[in-house]
Parts: C-alpha cells; structure tokens; sequence
C-alpha cells in the first residue's frame, strides 16, 4: 500500500454570539511562527485549496480502499476509573477524563440513552439467580433519553422525565456536567478504531448534533445550545467544563473519481474541481442555528514530510473544544487525514495514525496540549508497527510524569514468528517539536521478547511505573514490565496460565484484575486476581469463571470498559459487577439466550498474599428459558448496597445481598 499523506491543520478561534452568530468567526491568527517538527502553517487560501485538489487530481497508484493492514489480526474483538464511597460512575481510562457513555449517573438521577431497539425502560426489584424471578416485559412506550430518580436504600428508582427524540435522531451516548446534560449523536458511527478510517465514501454526507440540556428543573430538561458540526463522530472526551469532540469530514462533490485509476480520470477530476474554494473544503459548525466555517485557512497546519508521496485520503480530521459554561467560544483544531485513533490525559490529547508502506506498517503520533480549553501542537514522533489490535487500544497509550508510554505490533514475514511487540517510551522535545525515544523494549542490551513467537497481544495496562501485558496463542503469559527507569525499561516477571484476559484493571500496587476467556473450560468467562506484589513472582490468587457451563459467553466489559462496574467501600473492600452474555442449548426449549449481571468483592487487599475474589451473586436480566434479546448495552451502578443493572432499553434493580453464600455461575 503507498503512504498516506497526512496534512494538519490548526488552531481556530471562532467567535460567535451567544446564538452562533456575528462576525466572521477567525479575526486573528493564533498560529506561531513554526520552525520545526513535522507541521508546518499553510501560506494562504490557494496552498490550502491545492493540498486538497491534490488528492484527486493524481492516479492512485492502487486500489487503496481494498487494501487492509498488513497481516492485520482476526481475533474476536486508571486505577483512577473506580469511584470511592457513595455511588459508581462510568469507568474510564484515566482520572478525571470523563468518557462518553449510554448510561450516567450523579447520585441522585440516571440518566439513559435508547438503543436502536428503543424500547422504553422497565424498572423492577430484581431477584437473584436462585430465586428464579424475572422483570415482566416492558411496555411499549416513545423512545427518548430518560431520566430515573433512584432511591439508594430501596433500590428502586422512578422515571421523572423524558427528552423525546426526533424522527431518525440518534443517541450515540451522554455526559453529565453539574447540571447539564450532553448527549452526541451522529448519521453514521464506526467507533474510533477499525478498518472503515481506510475509506472515503463512508465519511461524506455525515452530521454530528451535540444538544446541551439545562437540568437545573429536573422534571422538565430545557434544551439550552444545540450544536452541529459537519462530518461523523470519531471519539469524545470531557475534562472539566471541556467537552473534546474528535470528528472527521470528507467533502461530497458530485462526478468525482474518488480513487482515479489512470490520468484520464485525474484530468477530468481536475476539471471538474477547477474552481472549488475553501469553504467548499471546510465543514460548517452550526450553533444554535447560526453557521460558520469551523476552521480557516490561515489557521491551518501541513505535513512537512513526504514530498513523494503518491496518494492521500481526502479527509479532515478535526478536534474541536467546546466550553460547556460558554458554548460560542468553540476551538478547534484540524487536519485533512484520517487519525485511527486517540488518547487523551488530564494535560494533553494524543491522535495516532496509521502509516502504511507496502511491506510495513507504521504509527504517527500527534500530541497537542489542552491549554485552558485550548488544543495546541506539540510534537509529533513515527514509532514501527501498528498500534491497533485485539481488545481496547487506547490502552496501549499512556501518558505518565510527562512520558508518553505506548506498545505497537510489528508484522513479519516469519510464518515461525509473525509478530514482534514493541514499548517505546517519548519525550516531548519542546525545541524540535519532537516525541523523542527515550527507552524501548526489546532492545540491544534486552533481547527478550514480549511475548513469545506468534503470540497476539491481548490486555495491556499502564499503572504509574509499570506495565502489564497479555500475550496469548496457546497459553496466556503475563507480563510485569518495570518502567521506573523510563530510558531502561525491562520485564521484570511473567506468568503462564491458561487462557488470556482482555481487560486488566489494577486494584492497587499489589493487586491486579483480569477479564477474559477460559480455555481449560472453553466458553466461559474468566476473571481472575494476581498478586502482583513481588512484581519478578506474579501469581494468581483466585479464578471465577462465569457463564453458563457448556454454553457460549462473552462479557462486554472484555472490549468496552464502560460495562465494568468498580466502587471502592469505606471498610476497605471492593465491589465490582461484571455482566456475561450467555446462550446454549436445552432439550426442552432449544436456544436460549439470557444476560446476568455477576456481584463480586475484592477482600482483604492490605495482605495481598490472603486477598480473595469473592463471587456473592448475580442477577439475571432476561428469563431463562426465553428467546428475547434486550439488546446491546450492558451497564450497571453500585450505590451503596442499591444495584442498578440496565440492559438494552430495561433496567433491574436489586439490594447487595448481605451475608449470602456465592452462587455458582452456570446455575440458572
């Protein structure tokens, strides 16, 4: 495949009334004067509009949109993330950056997206497994966000509002800001990583809403900015009163050949785009109903390298801020690539992009700053192998005392061993404008390698000055990797079990959870602890394996950390949920399909060798025996000893049992 170019833009201040109107939107540049790194600030209106016509106006050299990664896997797909005290909240990668999510919760309200089934929301005590009772069937109600008063104590909770949806308008998740509620909704959604960034066509036509409700009146939700941006939904963050949203547009222009195969084709898509001017290039930011170019030209960012590339995708790439105290004071920052990908810390926003060759695959990082609100470059580094994979790959980055830690995959032609895993640790080099390599492992002085030979790489988390990673093809190795020293990194002790975890989620400095597959019981679902005191000695502590025996299960939180529930209590236990898909076959009732919700506690965490995982219950959201399906979303809220399990569009509730014996998984 030929490389990609990539073209950044930058920094765009747009200034527009309370309604989204007045002015011209950019009166002054915020663009320094860049002498170095791999961006550049374009010249005027004509270069911008050149660097795009570009794309079209050359034969691709091949057909670059059946082209997939090289040897790309076909594997099924913070310490800080837990809440202490009270109530649960959505589980996120890193402290204080807020994730965008189907279900939210303040303490006193939940507040709920509908699936694509909209249904409406059924809320019943739930009994346990072994009480073998079931929530009747929900009544057929309007889809719309709602919004559920709960009563901690009882475990019960009532609908107090709905906000009705527009024909053909969809959710795609919410945030909660004091008293305000954001729900994102785009056209068309992708997820931020996967094979649909190789494309054009799939990101024409698209349209992003962001509607800010005031909840101050929580019986009556007041739709306040209802914002629009043109282009499909990558990925969204929130950092205080900052919302990020990652989107990307692809200009739709009539009689155009998207890939020109010969000069023919490239003459006649010159012609054809002889007279297109910026603003035919820029998507528009609606705002409250008044439009504006999200960007302008002479706010904008170009690759500096590549001067022989071949081909480039037409597509921006824009990161947009919006301050939800004071929505007309948007920026944003762009570029006309596609990005695979992102990570964001407290202090900054990382994009990495997939840079193919014809026998390799490359990653490019990006970072820019989050300044008050505000993204601004800061460097840019090329790290071999690919960044994406199984499991959830913005684990893969980490940002940690100002370095950025980050594992990538490199393919080989070697059938004995066809990948190699990489850790590279970066420095931000304020004066090239670089991510500069501080350690990497393996390396010369550390041949060993992560993993052995063709081994795919499953679980990776950072925690302050380590690493794990989980390796698997036959067995599941765990890795401890010691990063106290950034610029000698090393693996400092393994562990073979069988099986492999997806999603790792460390206790604390000596405990660490693992989400996974069991392959000694094939099907089910495994959780286990490690002690990962002695960080050259791991061992596994305790294994549950969850699901019904002899059936197929998968739990979402194994590839979406949001359906994994964690709430550190005052007596120094912890309680987590985890829910598990399940179907199998009956001799009486043929396929059944039913979701549980496991209950668990972590006891004993200050003696890490006599920690325990402790299995209390589960609650089953679908009869059994039942063919209904309730749909794809799977989350749930520990208040106190109140439980709240939402799945699909229906919602169970039910009191932690106290005292109770642990029930075993497969019973039902």
């Amino acid at each position: 495949m030929s490389q990609s170019q990539l073209i950044l833009l930058s920094i765009a201040l747009i200034g527009l009334s309370a309604c989204g109107g007045g002015g011209s939107g950019n009166t002054t540049s915020p663009i320094k004067n860049i002498d170095q790194g791999l961006l550049r600030a374009v010249n005027d209106d004509a270069e911008f509009v050149d660097q795009f016509r570009a794309v079209y106006t050359r034969p691709s050299p091949s057909n670059n949109y059946n082209l997939q990664p090289v040897a790309a896997e076909t594997n099924a797909p913070s310490d800080g993330s837990s809440s202490s005290g009270g109530y649960s909240t959505t589980y996120t990668l890193e402290n204080s950056v807020d994730e965008l999510d189907v279900l939210k919760y303040d303490g006193d309200h939940l507040y709920i997206a509908p699936t694509l089934q909209a249904s409406c929301c059924f809320i019943s005590q739930a009994a346990f497994a072994d009480d073998a009772s079931f929530a009747p069937p929900s009544p057929e109600q309007s889809s719309g966000i709602r919004i559920l008063s709960t009563n901690p104590n009882t475990a019960t909770a009532s609908e107090v509002s709905t906000i009705p949806l527009e024909t053909g308008e969809f959710v795609q998740g919410l945030y909660i800001s004091e008293t305000q509620l954001i729900s994102i909704g785009s056209s068309q959604y992708y997820g931020p990583y996967g094979v649909q960034w190789l494309g054009i066509a799939s990101w024409q036509q698209q349209h992003l809403a962001i509607n800010i409700y005031d909840t101050s009146t929580i019986t009556q939700p007041e739709l306040t900015w209802k914002i629009g941006i043109e282009g499909g939904l990558v990925d969204s963050r929130r950092i205080g009163n900052t919302l990020y949203i990652i989107s990307r547009h692809s200009p739709y222009f009539d009689n155009i050949y998207t890939y020109p195969a010969n000069q023919n084709e490239a003459d006649a898509n010159a012609q054809q785009l002889a007279a297109i001017q910026p603003q035919d290039i820029i998507p528009t930011l609606t705002i409250n109903g008044e439009s504006r170019p999200l960007f302008s030209p002479q706010n904008c960012l170009l690759s500096r390298d590549d001067p022989k590339r071949d081909y480039a995708y037409p597509v921006i790439t824009s990161i947009t801020a919006i301050n939800l105290a004071a929505p007309n004071s948007t920026k944003s920052v762009c570029f006309n690539e596609d990005s695979s990908g992102i990570y964001v810390s407290q202090n900054a926003l990382y994009l990495s992009q997939a840079r193919y060759a014809s026998q390799a695959s490359n990653t490019r990082i990006h970072k820019f700053k989050l300044n008050a609100g505000s993204p601004e470059y800061s460097g840019s580094a090329d790290i071999a192998g690919q960044l994406w994979g199984p499991g959830q790959t913005d684990f893969r980055m980490s940002e940690y005392n100002d370095l950025l830690r980050i594992v990538t995959t490199i393919y080989t032609n070697d059938s004995a061993d066809l990948r190699d895993h990489q850790l590279s640790i970066l420095r931000e080099n304020t004066d090239t404008k670089s991510l500069d390599l501080v350690g990497s492992l393996p390396n010369t002085q550390r041949p060993q390698e992560i993993g052995k030979a063709n081994e795919a790489l499953y679980g990776v988390r950072f925690f302050e000055d380590r690493a794990y990673f989980v390796t698997f093809e036959q067995i599941d190795p765990l890795y401890v990797i010691d990063l106290s020293t950034p610029a000698d990194p090393f693996i400092a002790g393994e562990l073979e079990i069988p099986g492999f975890s997806d999603f790792l989620h460390p206790v604390n400095n000596n405990l660490l959870l693992g989400l996974g597959q069991s392959a000694q019981n094939q099907g089910m679902v495994k959780l286990s602890l490690f002690n990962v005191s002695d960080i050259t000695k791991p061992t596994e502590l305790s294994t549950l394996l969850l699901g019904k025996d002899g059936g197929w299960n998968y739990s979402e939180a194994q590839y979406n950390r949001h359906a994994f529930t964690y709430l550190q209590q005052p007596d120094g236990s912890d309680r987590l949920t985890v829910p598990v898909q399940s179907s199998y076959n009956t001799e009486q009732d043929g396929y059944v399909s039913e979701n549980r919700l496991y209950l668990m506690e972590i006891n004993g965490k200050t003696n890490a060798a006599a920690a325990s995982l402790d299995l209390i219950g589960n609650i089953i959201a679908s009869p059994a025996p039942s063919n209904n399906w309730y749909g794809g979303q799977n989350r749930s809220v520990i208040h106190n000893d109140a439980v709240f399990f939402l799945s699909g569009d229906y919602i169970w509730s039910a009191l932690w049992p106290a005292n109770r014996p642990a029930i075993a998984a497969q019973c039902g």
